[in-house]
């Protein structure tokens, strides 16, 4: 490292390292402040029940808390008073410059543990704020009363950064999602229409099965895939064979080959409601490929301009995103068209373009390269 007398201590802090947009950024940006020669950890609030999904570069230390999620509501604030308490234990071992923390519940729990022992503060939303149904009525209100305290709240888009800096009197800043390194796109395209994302209400799935269905019966040898797991798995699979698709729809779950799946698919498919910054989509024009997204809050339009480099179509519009589907199905050359222009998101969102944002944010020294 040059540039920095001494390297910066940081503790990045997330729920898990299972599988997901968030985990896999958290664990970038930790194995790439690693490489620049800060001293980092990387901690979570569950222990070796949860599998890391995503590598860790070996310089970074790994720090579980070991905490079972609550089996009860009231088993609830005894999880919350342990979760702060051991957070609080780390960051006093630790003793790092700057806190970093990903999605709302453990940005509130991270600020509550950092009170009084002058850390400097970083947390990031990672879904659209005002779209988030998992942040219920008492963390909208310890969000609102947490929040001030905070050095830098980080969005992922300028319309989440400007919801946040409406509600809280703090420093409200856009950093989109890194890219991370990938593979050059193999020579060849299948016949697959590929989607990616946890199985839930808000990714939108069902309204892919109900527009493949539309195009299937004029498009022989097309199959669909959708990776992921989660809670939609079974209602899912009742739709599509509901629809009779059951003979070309997978259900994949989770996958570590995303990418060359994305380098091999013609097609790869965002039908989500409402986003933060989608992996998905922002991975899958990296390799090249024909994406369609639905034009959500927040985060496709901000990757996509729409016919240059990929379709943006309306939320829940089953009728629209067919038509697209069977649009660029029947067409080869505009695939290649697109999935070309797409690829200017590797330079777009390279390491050399976002790292940068995030040591301004976190206030390190700059290095020559990360």
């Amino acid at each position: 490292m040059t540039g920095a007398a001494v390297p910066k201590r940081i503790v990045f802090v997330t729920g898990s390292l299972g599988g997901g947009g968030a985990e896999r950024q958290i664990a970038e940006l930790a194995n790439r402040f690693a490489a620049r020669g800060c001293d980092v950890a990387l901690a979570t609030w569950t222990g070796p029940e949860t599998p890391d999904a995503y590598a860790l570069d070996p310089r970074v230390r790994r720090v579980r808390l070991n905490l079972a999620a609550p089996a009860s509501r009231a088993g609830v604030f005894v999880f919350l008073w342990r979760c702060v308490n051991g957070l609080r234990d780390v960051f006093r071992r630790e003793r790092p410059d700057v806190v970093v923390s990903f999605i709302t519940m453990m940005n509130v729990l991270t600020i509550l543990a950092s009170r009084g022992l002058g850390l400097r503060v970083v947390v990031s939303e990672r879904v659209h704020p005002e779209l988030d149904a998992t942040v219920t009525g008492v963390w909208h209100v310890l969000r609102a009363l947490t929040y001030r305290f905070a050095d830098v709240v980080v969005s992922q888009t300028r319309d989440a950064a400007a919801w946040i800096a409406a509600r809280f009197p703090v420093r409200s800043v856009v950093i989109p999602n890194l890219l991370r390194e990938l593979p050059s796109p193999g020579p060849g395209r299948e016949p697959v229409v590929l989607a990616v994302g946890r199985l839930a209400h808000q990714k939108g799935f069902d309204v892919l099965l109900e527009a493949f269905a539309r195009v299937a019966p004029q498009s022989s040898g097309w199959r669909a895939e959708i990776l992921g797991e989660g809670p939609e798995l079974e209602s899912l699979r009742a739709l599509r064979d509901s629809l009779g698709l059951a003979s070309c729809v997978t259900f994949a779950g989770f996958v570590c080959d995303i990418e060359e799946r994305m380098g091999r698919a013609a097609l790869v498919v965002q039908p989500s409601r409402f986003e933060g910054f989608p992996n998905a989509v922002l991975e899958a024009m990296g390799m090249g490929a024909a994406v369609i997204s639905s034009d959500c809050k927040a985060g496709p339009s901000d990757l996509i301009t729409d016919g240059v480099d990929g379709y943006l179509v309306p939320v829940d519009d089953a009728g629209a995103l067919a038509a697209r589907i069977g649009e660029l199905m029947r067409d080869a050359a505009l695939r290649e068209r697109l999935g070309a222009a797409a690829q200017r998101v590797r330079a777009r969102f390279s390491a050399t373009q976002i790292i940068p944002e995030w040591v301004a944010a976190l206030e390190i020294e700059r290095a020559s390269h990360v």
